[in-house]
């Protein structure tokens, strides 16, 4: 069983066997690529397909240990299925699906944790509505318009307003079975035609497809909160137009 809870105002909307963040992919999580050397010190801790396969959400990493390097921007999930980690701006957000107490941020352990590092940004700006199943070739064609390689890794961040959007925040393991279509943890869900806020996230090569991305996606966002204090971890979402996208300067 799925709880589903609407983030925010912390009360319960159903109880749901399925839902579009459960629901199942049309891609596989098939055994990763050899990995190769990544641009921005793109580092990767756990494995999103050992979560979705096996619901494995043992630590992997000390959060500190990562914070120490300085990355400007990560994506994760903390150990125990129990909440989300953003870096954005260097920034560290650690969400909770439950308000339990937690260890302190440098203290958390990720069971998934992959982060860049960017020495320099550039900007652009997107000037229509871009559709959730349009986000990953957009990003590819900006990253070829200003001088990246689309065929390998990068960080990226925007700066505006997603959607339409569907969104969670992890809150406990399931127990029961795990496998494609099946759900990955309990979380607190929030979905809507449009959210202000930031996105951080990462755009990775197929060698890393299936380690930090969900199998057959080019990309793992999460959705950071206008005051920087909250983060959620995107599962579908789209762009307005105004929207500042935010690309590293080629290395």
């Amino acid at each position: 069983m799925r709880v589903h809870v609407l983030i925010g105002g912390g009360i319960a909307v159903a109880l749901l066997l399925a839902g579009l963040a459960s629901a199942p992919r049309a891609q596989s999580c098939a055994t990763p690529a050899p990995r190769t050397a990544e641009p921005y010190d793109i580092e990767a801790f756990g494995v999103f397909c050992d979560m979705v396969l096996r619901g494995d959400f043992t630590p992997k990493v000390a959060i500190g240990s990562v914070v120490s390097r300085l990355p400007s921007t990560g994506v994760g999930a903390v150990s125990g299925a129990r909440g989300e980690i953003t870096i954005a701006d260097g920034k560290l957000i650690i969400s909770y699906g439950k308000p339990n107490a937690h260890p302190a941020p440098d203290a958390e352990t990720a069971a998934l944790l992959a982060t860049g590092k960017v020495k320099e940004w550039q900007t652009a700006r997107i000037d229509a509505d871009v559709a959730p199943s349009a986000v990953a070739a957009l990003l590819a064609q900006s990253a070829r318009a200003h001088g990246l390689d689309p065929e390998k890794s990068f960080p990226f961040e925007l700066h505006g307003t997603v959607g339409p959007y569907v969104m969670h925040v992890n809150a406990g393991p399931i127990d029961g079975p795990h496998g494609m279509g099946l759900p990955i943890a309990i979380t607190a869900d929030r979905k809507g035609d449009d959210i202000a806020g930031g996105v951080a996230g990462l755009y990775v090569s197929p060698d890393l497809i299936g380690i930090v991305t969900h199998g057959g996606e080019r990309t793992h966002a999460h959705w950071v909160s206008p005051d920087g204090q909250s983060t959620a971890h995107l599962d579908l979402w789209g762009i307005k137009a105004g929207t500042t996208l935010m690309l590293p300067k080629p290395e």
